[in-house]
C-alpha cells in the first residue's frame, strides 16, 4: 500500500529514485512510463502513473508529457473568491482567456491548502498553468513550486527570483496617498481599521500610512490602529468595542479595505454619526459597491492585474520550459474622492 504525505510533506518533490523504492522497480521502468515509451504493461504503467502522482514527482524533462497532453486550461487558486476585489481580478482572468483556454477555480480556504491545492493542481496535470493569490504563501512555498515545471504567476506578493513571475500592486503607495488626503484635508486625528497583523500586503499598506504620518508630523497612538482582518463585521466589532472603552470617535477613518470602509460607514450612519461632517470615511480597493455607497477610495487595478497575469501567464506556456523568464511587475492605482470626506 502506497504511503500517505502528510500535508507537511507534500511541498517536497520525490525523486525516481523514491518512485522506484516505493514500487520496487528500476529507473528504466519509470522511465518509459513517464516518456510514454513502450515495455512496460498496462497494469504496471497504471501503477508507476498513480505513483508519481501521489509522491509529487514530477521530472522536468518529461513535465509536459505526464500522462497529459495540453489542457488548454488554466487554473486559479485563491484563498476566497467572496471578496470584491478578489472576483474583479478574476473577472479579468476569464475575460482575457476567453477563447483561448478553460479557466478552473480551486478555494484555498481551510488551514494547508495554501500547499496542498496548487502543488495538486500542477502534478495531476489538470492545467497548463496557474495563477496563484493567497496572502499565506511564503517565498520559500513560492520556490517549491518552481520544481513543478508547469509555469505559475504570484498575485500580490513581491519576491525577488529571476524564475518567477509576480504580479503586485503597489499597496504602500496606495496607503500613502489615501492617508495624505485626509492630512491635506485637516483631518488629524485619524483612526486605521487593518487586516490580519500576519499579512503582509496589510503591514505593507501600514508602513505607507505611517511615512505620511511622519511626513506631516501627525502621531497615531497605538490604540488607534485596530485589526479589522478585512472583514467588515470584524471592523464594525473592533470599533464598537473601541468606543466602548471611552475613545471619541476620530475625525476620519481609513479602512484597509472596501468592505470595512463600507461597514463602518453604514455604522456610524446607524448612530446617527454624519459623514463627512462628524467623521469621515476612506477605503482602499476600488471596488463597485464603493462607488455606490460614495466612498473616498484608491482605486487599484484589479481587473486590469487579472488581465495581465493571464497574458504573462500565456506567454509563458507558449515558451519552453529552457526559455521561461521571471518578471516581477508593480501596478499602481490612483485616489477617487467621494462624498465620504469633506
Amino acid at each position: 500500500m502506497m504511503r500517505k504525505k502528510s500535508r507537511e510533506a507534500l511541498p517536497r518533490v520525490q525523486t525516481m529514485q523514491d518512485v522506484c523504492s516505493e514500487l520496487g522497480v528500476s529507473t528504466a521502468t519509470i522511465s518509459r512510463v513517464v516518456n510514454n515509451k513502450p515495455g512496460v504493461g498496462p497494469a504496471l504503467r497504471k501503477k508507476v502513473l498513480a505513483a508519481v502522482r501521489e509522491l509529487n514527482y514530477f521530472p522536468r524533462a518529461a513535465g509536459r508529457n505526464l500522462a497529459r497532453a495540453k489542457s488548454d486550461t488554466l487554473g486559479v487558486a485563491f484563498q476566497d473568491l467572496t471578496a470584491g476585489w478578489l472576483l474583479t481580478i478574476f473577472r479579468g482572468v476569464v475575460s482575457r482567456a476567453a477563447g483561448q483556454y478553460h479557466v478552473i477555480t480551486s478555494v484555498s480556504a481551510r488551514e494547508g491548502d495554501e500547499i496542498e491545492v496548487p502543488h495538486r493542481l500542477l502534478a495531476e496535470g489538470r492545467v497548463d498553468g496557474l495563477i496563484w493569490l493567497d496572502p499565506r504563501i511564503t517565498p520559500q512555498l513560492i520556490r517549491q513550486m518552481k520544481s513543478q515545471s508547469v509555469p505559475f504567476v504570484v498575485l500580490q506578493r513581491q519576491i525577488t527570483d529571476p524564475e518567477i513571475n509576480t504580479i503586485a500592486i503597489d499597496s504602500a503607495h496606495g496607503a500613502h496617498e489615501v492617508v495624505a488626503h485626509l492630512l491635506k484635508a485637516g483631518y488629524r486625528k485619524l483612526l486605521f481599521l487593518t487586516g490580519p497583523h500576519n499579512d503582509a500586503d496589510s503591514q505593507r499598506k501600514l508602513a505607507g500610512a505611517r511615512q505620511a504620518l511622519q511626513e506631516f508630523n501627525v502621531e497615531l497612538p497605538a490604540h488607534n490602529v485596530l485589526e479589522g482582518h478585512h472583514v467588515g463585521a470584524h471592523a464594525v466589532s473592533a470599533i464598537t468595542e473601541y468606543v466602548a472603552k471611552g475613545h471619541p470617535l476620530p475625525e476620519a477613518i481609513f479602512a484597509f479595505n472596501d468592505a470595512m470602509a463600507i461597514a463602518v460607514l453604514h455604522w456610524l450612519q446607524g448612530r446617527g454619526v454624519r459623514v463627512p461632517q462628524d467623521v469621515a470615511v476612506a477605503g482602499y480597493d476600488g471596488i463597485e459597491e464603493s462607488a455606490y455607497a460614495g466612498l473616498t477610495t484608491f482605486q487599484t487595478p484589479m481587473y486590469e492585474m487579472g488581465v495581465l497575469a493571464t497574458q504573462t501567464l500565456m506567454d509563458l506556456i507558449s515558451l519552453a520550459p529552457s526559455e521561461r523568464k521571471g518578471k516581477q511587475l508593480t501596478l499602481k492605482g490612483n485616489l477617487v474622492i467621494r462624498e465620504t470626506c469633506k
